[in-house]
């Protein structure tokens, strides 16, 4: 805030007069005149920034946001979507290492320490799904092992799934059982189609996956690269919520546990963080603050659009939405070859990675006939 002040006074000295600051005083005195400045300023508060990457900041802006609210307009007017068949799947990692929740200590204490299992830990993640009512489906879990055995999960919420990756990460194999866990919980089906909200990773976006969604009635459409930060639900106030709980729970396991935590405690020690951080309330708020339903791409201001003044346009060579729908016909793929004709608009994308983009009706820029 001090360099802040500073630069004000240094660039602008018309303001100086206007906010009664001495001519002959340009330089701030130190921490006094800063508690005096936010006694004067009640509505001001010090807050620690979140940090955010370059590419995020970018990527936000009127051309991508507005492209992709559009193309969730025009789905949820084809297939009348209610709030209960609007899911938004996405997953995030939990680890053996919790991060310490603040603690009361004596005034003038230099040290304060909080036991842990290691320095650091080994992540499961967490693949979840909420709808825009506040329902949400069971989890998966995927563990970082070779192979998958059932007492991995004994313990875990009711429903729960888990499979292994050595990686520890979602991979397309493991998201094309997600998607069968999936519809056996949403029942979609033709006369109940859904709509699923995911982000453009690689492990979501393939042919086998788009072939399953399709069957089972699944529209399916992507987020922006760098913007699910703004746009997804679960990132808005579920996962936040679900680390903090996560947090405090485990430090309190350490307290009562005589040995490290491992990867197979993490599903027991979830249970209780994850009901309090999918509540209903807690779900829809994250629909709502994401714009989603209610349904209202206006919501964000122009000032959430400023750190993408550089550009507004469509970077090149770039896809920003990617949408799979029923009514489509997509083929399997036999090798890299396709198996049906590919019409393509005026503005064809200089795309080679085909596993990804064949065969897939994508926003604008492919249609598939």
């Amino acid at each position: 805030m001090k360099s802040a002040v500073n630069e004000v006074l240094e660039g602008r000295p018309e303001n100086v007069v206007a906010h009664k600051f001495s001519i002959n005083r340009m330089t701030l005195k130190g921490i006094d005149w800063l508690q005096g400045f936010m006694k004067r300023q009640p509505e001001l508060s010090l807050r620690t920034p979140e940090a955010t990457r370059f590419a995020r900041l970018t990527a936000f802006n009127r051309h991508t946001v507005g492209e992709f609210f559009q193309n969730l307009k025009t789905v949820r007017n084809r297939y009348k979507f209610d709030p209960y068949c609007i899911y938004n799947v996405d997953e995030t990692g939990l680890t053996t290492v919790q991060k310490p929740v603040k603690m009361l200590a004596g005034k003038g204490s230099k040290q304060v320490g909080r036991i842990t299992s290691a320095e650091r830990g080994t992540l499961v993640t967490v693949c979840c799904a909420s709808n825009a009512f506040g329902n949400s489906i069971p989890p998966l879990f995927v563990f970082p092992r070779v192979k998958f055995h059932d007492y991995m999960i004994k313990e875990g919420l009711p429903g729960c799934v888990g499979f292994a990756n050595p990686s520890g990460w979602m991979n397309s194999d493991i998201f094309i059982e997600w998607i069968k866990h999936f519809v056996r919980y949403s029942n979609c089906s033709y006369e109940s189609p859904v709509l699923l909200l995911l982000d453009s990773h690689k492990s979501y976006i393939s042919v086998r996956a788009s072939d399953l969604a399709i069957q089972h009635r699944i529209t399916m459409l992507s987020f922006p690269p760098h913007c699910t930060y703004k746009l997804q639900p679960l990132d808005r106030t579920v996962f936040g919520t679900l680390k903090r709980f996560y947090n405090a729970v485990c430090d309190n396991w350490m307290v009562t546990n005589p040995r490290p935590m491992t990867i197979y405690d993490i599903v027991s020690i979830v249970r209780e963080p994850y009901t309090k951080a999918f509540s209903p309330s807690n779900i829809q708020r994250g629909f709502q603050v994401a714009d989603i339903e209610p349904f209202n791409p206006e919501i964000f201001k122009d000032d959430e659009y400023l750190p993408s003044s550089v550009t507004d346009c469509a970077a090149p060579n770039v896809v920003n939405t990617i949408l799979v729908e029923p009514e489509m016909t997509v083929a399997h793929v036999d090798g890299m070859e396709p198996k049906m004709p590919l019409k393509v608009t005026d503005n064809l994308l200089a795309i080679n990675n085909t596993e990804d983009i064949l065969l897939y009706y994508i926003v604008k820029e492919w249609i598939i006939t």
